[in-house]
């Protein structure tokens, strides 16, 4: 019996799957869904922080563990707080956990050249035992790069960039003495060596007229961010219009999304939760009735286990194999246990 298509009836229910399935009772079951946890480095977690959100999220079945790549806080009450930089922090993570595939959602090209971010990326991989997942994407946060002496040029040229950093790291990723001349961004005669074992390269963003058309052609995964499932197949049909047009099928591709989660057993609990994680962004304006019903509808995966059980499986219907998840409670735990707990057991089948 498959429990893709059952409902979360009550607690007592949702807590007797997750203790089987983490006890290894469902052994013979597989997933139908990837789960992965994402850290957003510029919101303050130390290192200490990110290893037990690590070793915690390979111990409940999470399958990935993204870092997202920032060089610092937003805001004076942030500056000052950690800011890690995600590329170290996934080697150290690479030692401290042992299957959990690791990898950057995104890395900004404009960070780092990419031939450095390929040969970068080839040594995680090395070096984590072939757990490396690579996302790029074309940067945005503007203060930032004007902050480290970074150029921040118009989007079209970023756009252009990332293309060209997506063809640069695979040429150096499957070709000895890589070169590559393109409008901004060139490699001549580059070695790299060890490789990925499986040189995948993701691109993040939801952008139709470029950003998309570069998954198309260059992309072996799409990470798709702040959608809802509406949003969401329109854009899917204009990519498969794209990936038709260079000749390629669009289950060639494989889909995430990424979103915040803080899921509940029950209405009770969730309005808890939310109060503590969320209160403090309520418009004054806004009563917190309002506030809770505009957090649902724009954020797919806030809400009871049912809820977020249900929208989840809408992505998926859509195609999506692999669902990166943000919990506010940053390295509290609590948030990602009880997703563990509630969410991934039933996303499970007979094998």
């Amino acid at each position: 019996m498959s429990w893709l298509h059952c409902s979360v009836s009550s607690t007592e229910e949702s807590a007797d799957y997750a203790d089987k399935y983490r006890h290894g009772i469902l052994a013979k079951f597989e997933r139908l869904m990837k789960f992965g946890v994402q850290i957003e480095n510029h919101l303050g977690i130390t290192y200490n922080g990110v290893r037990k959100v690590a070793l915690e999220a390979e111990k409940s079945g999470f399958d990935g563990l993204f870092i997202c790549d920032h060089l610092m806080g937003r805001n004076e009450d942030t500056y000052r707080q950690p800011c890690l930089d995600p590329w170290v922090t996934l080697g150290a993570l690479a030692q401290a956990t042992k299957k959990i595939t690791l990898g950057t959602l995104v890395s900004a090209v404009g960070f780092r050249y990419p031939s450095l971010l390929a040969k970068m990326g080839a040594t995680l991989d090395h070096v984590s035992g072939r757990r490396l997942q690579l996302t790029l994407g074309a940067g945005w946060h503007e203060p930032e790069y004007k902050a480290y002496g970074i150029p921040f040029p118009p989007v079209g040229e970023r756009m252009q960039q990332l293309r060209e950093a997506a063809q640069i790291i695979r040429s150096i990723w499957t070709q000895d003495q890589a070169t590559f001349e393109g409008k901004y961004l060139k490699i001549d005669g580059a070695w790299c060596y060890p490789r990925p074992v499986s040189p995948k390269i993701w691109v993040g963003g939801g952008g139709e007229k470029t950003l998309l058309r570069i998954v198309a052609e260059l992309a072996d995964g799409w990470n798709a961010v702040g959608l809802s499932v509406d949003e969401y197949a329109r854009k899917l049909e204009t990519l498969r219009t794209l990936c038709e047009n260079t000749g390629r099928k669009l289950n060639t591709i494989e889909r995430s999304y990424y979103g915040t989660c803080l899921v509940a057993s029950n209405e009770n609990e969730f309005r808890e939760s939310f109060n503590r994680y969320y209160g403090q962004y309520r418009k004054a304006e806004e009563t917190m009735e309002a506030f809770v019903e505009r957090m649902r509808s724009t954020r797919p995966f806030v809400g009871t286990a049912g809820e977020v059980v249900d929208k989840m499986k809408g992505f998926q219907e859509l195609g999506v194999s692999y669902l990166i998840l943000y919990f506010p409670d940053k390295d509290g735990l609590s948030l990602l246990k009880r997703f563990a707990d509630l969410v991934m057991p039933r996303f499970a089948s007979a094998s």
